[in-house]
């Protein structure tokens, strides 16, 4: 038996001997910038050693060589094509490898140590996930952002967010998977407190869930990042999402006071326009026509502001409408039949109708300015022109 054992460690030895001269075989080779006769020694190395660390962490750094030699000849070359085009992946795998078999592995001098090697690999895996994104392969670029992800994430670097808002974008727009796309934005999130655009896909997400506790934690986290690292447009984003989540609550003071520090901050006919369009559908209109009132003095022909103007009407002529429906619910007809032709229902469907035509007289390719315009025609019994019914059958055709 005594012998037996010490056959058996006189075997190890041999084994570790071995591994550590094929390592080291590897190892001169790169130094002499020789990676494709390093690549022999240490496959070579693997096939007898598939469990040694220290021979996978070897074998990260030659094909890390190998995809930097490839990429320095596609540079010179365009028309170059890759000798190895595995390398980035293989590297990754090795260095994964190393690490699992031994999380203290230490690289032999002027080498890569296995996180090191993943930390190096996360950025040409990110720029390999756009470009199979621009070719429509979608799965292998989901695959090349989350190892980008999860080696920025080693790296303690804070574009793992970007990696995963990109795979979440593939989930969520191109394999139309909600689930795993709101599991990435919360991931984008989580690697960066900050990064605002995974909160506000999050918001979103959550407001389509119609899931309020959520979003309202998704708002604290907005206003929670430092006003000055958002640009212009974001801010603007932030605000409207804001604007969003009190008319969901039906909250009418933070719903005014979130409009008028969204003008206060933009002024734009944009903002207006969306402004606007949440205090119209919260039947704030009196302030609604205020604002775009104010902004139609500076600029009477824009579209979007005379659109507005026109939705702004048709909605209180609508809201009108649902008071009759609501009278003949109670059956009390003849408060029902007043309301029903007051001189109030008219001068609104009137207005909406105005404003609704001034829209189309400036842009007439706009579907559903284009459909309000044309029920309040018939509302009016007014001519509906051949023209814009067939820019409606038009647009409902292609959509």
């Amino acid at each position: 038996m005594k012998k037996l054992t010490l056959l058996f460690a006189a075997l190890m030895v041999s084994v570790t001997v071995f591994a550590q001269t094929c390592v080291d075989d590897a190892w001169q080779c790169l130094r002499q910038n020789q990676a494709p006769k390093a690549k022999k020694f240490i496959e070579e190395c693997l096939a007898a050693n598939p469990d040694n660390a220290q021979v996978w962490l070897m074998r990260g750094n030659v094909y890390i060589n190998l995809y930097n030699t490839d990429q320095k000849k596609m540079k010179a070359d365009p028309n170059y094509t890759p000798r190895y085009p595995d390398a980035l992946q293989i590297a990754n795998e090795s260095f994964v490898k190393a690490l699992s078999l031994d999380p203290k592995v230490q690289p032999k001098s002027g080498m890569l140590g296995a996180i090191d090697g993943q930390k190096l690999c996360a950025e040409p895996f990110y720029d390999l996930g756009n470009s199979y994104l621009k070719k429509g392969d979608y799965q292998k670029a989901l695959d090349n952002f989350l190892v980008a992800a999860k080696n920025y994430e080693l790296a303690k670097s804070s574009n793992a967010s970007l990696a995963y808002y990109s795979a979440a974008a593939i989930y969520k727009e191109n394999l139309k998977d909600n689930d795993n796309a709101k599991k990435m934005f919360a991931k984008s999130v989580s690697a960066n407190p900050n990064f605002i655009y995974g909160i506000i896909e999050l918001y979103y997400m959550y407001m389509d869930d119609k899931d309020t506790v959520n979003c309202g934690k998704m708002i604290d986290k907005m206003l929670a990042v430092p006003a000055e690292k958002l640009p212009k447009d974001v801010k603007s984003g932030v605000y409207e999402a804001q604007m969003s989540y009190y008319s969901m609550l039906n909250d009418e003071a933070k719903l005014m006071a979130t409009c008028d520090s969204a003008l206060a901050f933009d002024s734009s006919e944009e903002m207006v326009a969306r402004c606007a369009n949440y205090l119209s559908n919260y039947k704030a209109f009196q302030k609604a026509e205020d604002i775009i009132k104010n902004a139609l003095a500076a600029n009477p022909g824009s579209y979007k502001l005379n659109e507005q103007m026109g939705y702004l009407f048709y909605e209180r002529m609508h809201a009108i409408e649902d008071q009759v429906a609501a009278l003949q619910k109670e059956k009390k007809w003849n408060e029902a039949i007043a309301l029903k032709g007051s001189p109030e229902l008219k001068e609104m469907t009137e207005k909406a109708h105005e404003w609704c035509q001034k829209a189309y007289n400036i842009d007439a390719d706009h579907l559903d300015n284009n459909k309000r315009l044309r029920e309040l025609k018939v509302k009016l019994q007014l001519e509906v022109p051949q023209e814009l019914n067939d820019k409606i059958n038009a647009r409902m055709h292609q959509n």
